[in-house]
């Protein structure tokens, strides 16, 4: 199913297929779809994959399409959002992927961006700042190169939504495993092992959050799929004991200070005794901090907020 406006679209057509797995979006999809029109620099195709939706989802995204060329591929039951991206990469002709998820969208000139920076890498990113107003991936304010251990500690500055990709270097990389969570975390770090990345300063898109806090279920299964990941590239050659224990590090102080503020002693002292049996996750830590503290120095100085 595809659909191409009756309108010229504009010569400056960027050699990329926006990937869009889409599961019961059809209130979210049209927002996402009319950001990708407001571009300066129109992408190829936007190849959105409907993952066994309930309520209208594809003829939604079809309604938002205007000028641009939308395939809509369905898939009768849920498959999750890692085998629906790759039904996009599949059917992609271009030499570029940028993703951007159903319920987020891009600012007007996110894609000329990541194009603009894209000769010589295998991935571009940009920050994006959440609905809630604050920022999310990198937020140092300059430009920093992305390896595939940046993308584990201090923490990932690369956002899924704002990321731009070689499609060769993806297929090259087994394009995404079917995991519950972190399956984007753990193709980026395959990809980059194909080539450079950089994570650009100036915020590429919005972050729409969730309704609802996060639950402890939720939390404990991207604790555990980020583990899987872990150990499922423990043999590669930059997944040594800084990496593995700083990003266990990171999820170990965010659980500390939570534990601080709530009173519960018996856990901190749980927590602190996990750093003192892991001291490689050390200097990830200072990193981490390090890094937070400059995100707070350039949101007060730039006074971010939601859009």
């Amino acid at each position: 199913m595809s659909h191409a406006g009756e309108h010229d679209r504009p010569s400056d057509v960027a050699d990329v297929t926006v990937v869009m797995p889409a599961r019961d979006g059809a209130a979210t999809v049209g927002r996402a779809i009319a950001s990708i029109r407001r571009q300066t620099r129109l992408p190829a195709r936007v190849v959105v994959v409907d993952d066994g939706s309930r309520d209208g989802t594809a003829d939604a995204a079809l309604a938002a399409a205007g000028p641009l060329d939308v395939q809509i591929l369905v898939n009768e039951q849920p498959m999750g959002s890692g085998p629906s991206r790759n039904r996009a990469v599949e059917v992609a002709t271009t030499r570029w992927l940028a993703f951007l998820d159903c319920d987020d969208e891009w600012l007007p000139g996110h894609l000329a961006a990541v194009m603009d920076a894209a000769p010589g890498h295998v991935l571009v990113t940009a920050p994006a700042v959440d609905s809630a107003g604050h920022p999310r991936g990198n937020t140092s304010g300059r430009a920093v190169r992305v390896t595939s251990a940046r993308c584990f500690v201090p923490d990932n500055v690369v956002v899924t939504s704002c990321t731009l990709v070689a499609r060769q270097a993806v297929v090259d990389a087994g394009a995404f495993r079917a995991l519950r969570r972190a399956q984007d975390l753990d193709l980026w770090a395959r990809v980059l092992e194909h080539g450079t990345g950089v994570a650009l300063a100036q915020p590429g898109g919005v972050y729409h959050l969730r309704p609802g806090p996060p639950t402890q279920t939720s939390n404990d299964i991207d604790r555990e799929c980020v583990q899987q990941v872990l150990r499922d590239n423990a043999g590669r050659p930059w997944m040594n004991a800084r990496v593995r224990d700083g990003c266990l590090g990171r999820m170990e102080w965010d659980d500390l200070r939570l534990a601080q503020r709530e009173g519960r002693r018996p856990d901190v002292v749980r927590h602190l005794r996990w750093f003192a049996a892991h001291p490689a996750a050390i200097p990830g830590l200072v990193q981490l901090l390090a890094t937070r503290r400059s995100a707070r120095r350039h949101l007060a100085r730039t006074g971010a907020g939601a859009p």
